[in-house]
């Protein structure tokens, strides 16, 4: 499952992208890739070299965005055929035409278009790892993302039965639930 600070820079930059405004695009992943690890790092280290190669050709400099797409076309390599949240192949084409397009003086045409298969990566539910006030084992809760905001409610403990009051709350990025014995029911 996708962070939400890979969520919402990609969110973020893709709105910006679509509308033809490269550098901005540029700085919200830019944004979120300083933040995330790992593979997410990866597609946004794409999707910044994306953003400047186009920022760049725009600006006449072929050469510049030339290279920029190649090594964007590189780090794509390195995270793999499949990813949660965005269509991968969609984005190896996008980038190959861009490659394409580059090679002359920009034009509308070579504004590029988001994979259409690709999706955002809002998750269904969002998983939390703790355990219970009362027995002590290891559970997970699941909040639905639109209840995530200082939602309150009572829930059943999958091993031993006992109600816990779960308190979820959003702290920026970081989402906190918390766990406490409902001994009123």
């Amino acid at each position: 499952m996708a962070s939400p600070t890979f969520i919402a820079s990609l969110d973020a930059g893709r709105q910006r992208f679509e509308s033809g405004a490269f550098h901005s695009a540029h700085e919200a992943w830019e944004s979120g890739w300083r933040q995330t690890h790992g593979r997410e790092r990866r597609v946004l280290q794409v999707l910044v070299l994306w953003s400047a190669a186009l920022h760049h050709h725009e600006r006449g400099k072929e050469l510049g965005a030339n290279r920029l797409l190649l090594r964007a076309l590189e780090k794509l390599g390195e995270v793999g055929d499949v990813f949660d949240g965005v269509d991968v192949e969609g984005l190896r084409e996008g980038l190959v035409t861009s490659l394409e397009q580059a090679r002359a003086p920009w034009s509308e045409a070579a504004k590029p278009h988001w994979p259409e298969t690709s999706a955002s990566a809002v998750p269904e539910t969002l998983d939390h790892e703790t355990a219970c006030p009362y027995c002590g084992e290891p559970v997970m809760v699941s909040v639905a993302p639109e209840e995530a905001d200082d939602a309150s409610y009572v829930e059943d403990c999958p091993v031993c039965c006992r109600p816990w009051e779960v308190q979820v709350s959003r702290d920026g990025d970081q989402l906190r639930i918390s766990l406490g014995r409902d001994d009123a029911q």
